[in-house]
């Protein structure tokens, strides 16, 4: 992160470790667990990489009641120095990682030797330029296709080994013998960004690229890289390099893991306008024309961009409703409107317990919430209240607002779909259904007046990349919360005899797009093996449930089998289903975790939703 954003944040810094240190010696693991985490934007280099070691130690599962993230750090350089330095950052977003790393510059022989059974569920890649800018009479159409041809012959084997994949691009430490003008047009940085647009367009769609040569450019190379490392370690970065790498590889873990964050909840007086709308009224306010109005006015617009690419906005100010809301409704200088928030509170409450009602609102976790004030206060009550939201350093000059929220990184992706660009529209759907139930006499009056129609379709080519982004991100409504790959998935989908489908969603008011997935498999040939039934939060409390259920039974009585075996793998998140097993007439009389439904004796379950 960069100095003017890290600074702001350092003084809960100040020593972190030695307070985590006492509250462990103490007894107090969970608090210190914590306070480690809030504290680690501000820590240095170096602090950082104690953070991770102390960690690497001090994460078991009994006191986070998670399961690791096993992740493997595969390089041509040096990977031995990432580990804690990545298991510090990834705590920082929450995230509890097992990381190892390989051997020096063996990516592909490590790989060939794991068996699936052993594959990690996320794989690193973080290629050097060494071969790449060797001294030899190679042309650089050769020394890409080669770079190229090794590429794709590693990522077969992630392929085969089921893994998501974290790919790093290549970069430059400085421009060679022919300097920096001959360099960029044919000598050394022209060989590294043009193995680097070759790498963009050839890498598996569902991997996340970490670009490291725009990483460095942000940071300096100077800064970056550690020309001594190099010599000595053959480990290219220095210790703020390092750190910022491993920053990145954590928001990619993060990313494949449980998935983008979902809302981005803006406070209103001097983040979204200068000055008090209250005092000044809605013509009042600084925002457009030069200098600060125009800083607000660039953030703004990023702002909407950000939902256009399937970012839900939300308000929470402490305003009166009326004053906050005249901006949006009168002032022509305003880039954003009423309609673009998914969600609006203004009152006098505090600002944890707005936060709390927007989550309600839109029935989604907090975990999901990115929180941007420019009241220090404001951010710190929210941390210490509510520390799974995230929450942006917010510098003092709006002109770096921009920045501050880039380099959070909360909404990184791997690729916008079709269901990104439609999440706003769908939310306002869901307010228009709001309105609905409230005029409605009874739930079942309201359920029947909606409409709703479902879609079963196959899952393939044309339903992938929804079905794998809702596996990745699904918590409340998932009975296992397994986080497959694409290739698993795929995978899955073309078993034979396997009950594989999505199901797309609509109502009078609009369509909510595919929000349920089952993959099921063939445990043996009487037994189907319910992998993962999953379903977005949006559609719960339609009876969709009882619908998949329905087709569940239905398509596995039509591929022959006897009875279905489900499974229920309890987190903190997915309580809401923690009886549906049972309600839908499954028993246990299997290990522990494990439910039996029989097909002998077939049921309707009733259900307000038709086919479609």
């Amino acid at each position: 992160m960069p100095a003017d954003v890290m600074d702001q944040n350092r003084l809960p810094a100040t020593g972190a470790l030695n307070r985590y240190r006492q509250f462990r010696k103490d007894g107090r693991a969970h608090e210190a667990l914590a306070q480690l985490r809030l504290a680690m934007s501000g820590l240095d280099p170096t602090e950082v990489a104690q953070a991770g070691r102390l960690l690497m130690k001090d994460l078991p599962a009994s006191l986070t009641g998670d399961r690791p993230v096993q992740v493997l750090l595969l390089g041509q350089c040096t990977t031995n120095y990432l580990p804690p330095v990545l298991t510090a950052w990834a705590w920082s977003v929450g995230m509890r990682v097992s990381a190892r790393d390989g051997a020096y510059d063996q990516m592909l022989q490590e790989l060939m030797m794991l068996q699936e059974t052993e594959a990690p569920e996320i794989i690193v890649l973080l290629p050097w330029h060494q071969r790449l800018l060797a001294p030899d009479t190679r042309t650089t159409e050769q020394r890409v296709d080669g770079e190229l041809e090794f590429h794709h012959a590693v990522w077969a084997q992630v392929a085969r080994l089921k893994s998501k994949l974290i790919q790093v691009s290549y970069d430059w430490t400085g421009p060679g013998v022919t300097g920096y003008s001959l360099s960029a047009r044919g000598g050394e940085i022209a060989i590294v960004q043009r193995v680097n647009v070759a790498l963009r367009a050839a890498v598996p769609a569902s991997a996340f690229l970490v670009d490291l040569e725009a990483i460095s450019a942000v940071q300096g190379k100077l800064a970056f890289y550690d020309a001594r490392n190099d010599h000595w370690l053959k480990q290219p970065f220095s210790p703020l390099g390092l750190s910022v790498l491993a920053r990145h590889l954590a928001a990619g873990l993060r990313l494949l893991h449980v998935g983008r964050k979902k809302v981005l909840v803006l406070d209103l007086d001097n983040t979204l306008w200068g000055g008090v709308v209250g005092e000044s009224g809605p013509q009042g306010i600084v925002v457009g024309g030069d200098g600060e109005g125009a800083a607000y006015l660039a953030f703004q617009k990023h702002v909407l961009r950000l939902r256009e690419s399937g970012v839900l906005l939300a308000v929470c100010s402490k305003n009166n409703p009326d004053d906050a809301r005249g901006p949006f409704e009168t002032n022509d200088r305003m880039a954003l409107r009423l309609e673009d928030f998914a969600a609006f509170q203004a009152s006098w409450d505090t600002k944890p317990a707005g936060l709390r009602r927007l989550a309600s609102d839109l029935n989604l976790g907090l975990d999901s919430f990115v929180f941007f004030d420019d009241n220090p206060a404001e951010r710190a009550h929210v941390r210490a209240e509510l520390p799974e939201v995230t929450v942006v350093e917010v510098p003092a000059e709006p002109a770096h607002f921009i920045r501050a929220l880039e380099e959070s990184l909360a909404f990184e992706t791997n690729g916008l779909t079709e269901a990104d660009s439609q999440r706003s529209s769908q939310y306002a759907a869901e307010s228009q259904r709001r309105g609905s139930q409230m005029a409605s006499g009874s739930p079942d009056e309201y359920l029947a007046s909606l409409e709703m129609k479902a879609e079963v379709l196959p899952v393939d080519g044309t339903t992938l990349d929804r079905v794998v982004d809702l596996v990745t991100k699904t918590n409340q409504f998932n009975l296992t919360t397994r986080r497959h790959s694409r290739a698993a998935v795929a995978e899955m989908a073309g078993a034979e005899r396997g009950v594989c489908f999505a199901v797309r969603l609509a109502d009078k008011f609009g369509d909510y797009g595919i929000v349920s997935v089952v993959l099921a498999v063939p445990a043996n040939d009487t037994t189907l093996r319910l992998d993962t039934w999953l379903m977005s939060c949006r559609a719960m409390g339609r009876t969709l449930e009882h619908f998949v259920m329905n087709q569940i039974a239905a398509r596995a009585r039509r591929a022959g089998y006897e009875r279905v075996l489900g499974e229920y793998l309890p987190t903190p998140k997915n309580v809401p289903v923690r009886m549906l097993l049972a309600d839908f007439g499954f028993s246990q009389d299997q290990p522990a975790g494990l439910w039996t439904l029989s097909l002998t004796f077939p049921t309707v379950l009733a259900t307000k939703i038709g086919v479609r």
